[in-house]
């Protein structure tokens, strides 16, 4: 009788464990399948960053920006071959760009951004997941979420701008100059 209760204290405990693997497994399969996706990345580019500041029009290129029209938060340029499939109050088509609005967008952008923390304006190509180009990115921030939705469509996320605030962490400071 005692080696019994052993035996199903023992059989208890295997079971217990083989479920704990079993649910251990399960969970990293739903956050591989979370992880996946058609998701494109940034690709930091000088040669692109020198197209932006010397206010060049990349050709075959459609433009949107976001964050206001003289000095946008972003500046993005898809493939005319790709739709931008984003709520349109996110990023605003501009149509027959020319050098004089990339002038005004990038001379305006380090003009006034100046007040953003450790902000520096750089370009960065969009890749798709195989790793082709299929557009542009100029801002303060170097990265966004791409996300590709089949059809030749994409999602692009404006970037996140917070100011940085200097003060005693309870709401009064300043932005830093």
């Amino acid at each position: 009788m005692i080696t019994m209760k052993k035996l199903n204290y023992h059989n208890k405990r295997t079971l217990e464990g083989v479920f704990s693997l079993l649910g251990a497994v399960l969970m990293l399969i739903m956050l591989a399948g979370c992880a996946g996706g058609n998701y494109g990345k940034m690709v930091w580019d000088r040669e692109l960053n020198n197209t932006f500041e010397t206010y060049q029009v990349l050709p075959e290129h459609l433009y949107y920006i976001t964050g206001g029209y003289n000095a946008p938060a972003a500046i993005l340029a898809i493939r005319k071959d790709f739709q931008l499939d984003n709520d349109p109050a996110l990023w605003v088509p501009v149509p027959d760009v020319s050098p004089d609005h990339i002038k005004r967008w990038v001379d305006n952008l380090s003009r006034n951004f100046d007040f953003w923390k450790d902000v520096q304006f750089s370009a960065s190509y969009i890749l798709d997941p195989e790793g082709k180009r299929v557009g542009a990115w100029y801002s303060g921030k170097r990265t966004t979420t791409v996300k590709f939705l089949g059809d030749n469509r994409i999602k692009v996320f404006p970037p996140d701008m917070k100011p940085a605030f200097e003060g005693d962490g309870k709401g009064r400071g300043s932005i830093r100059r």
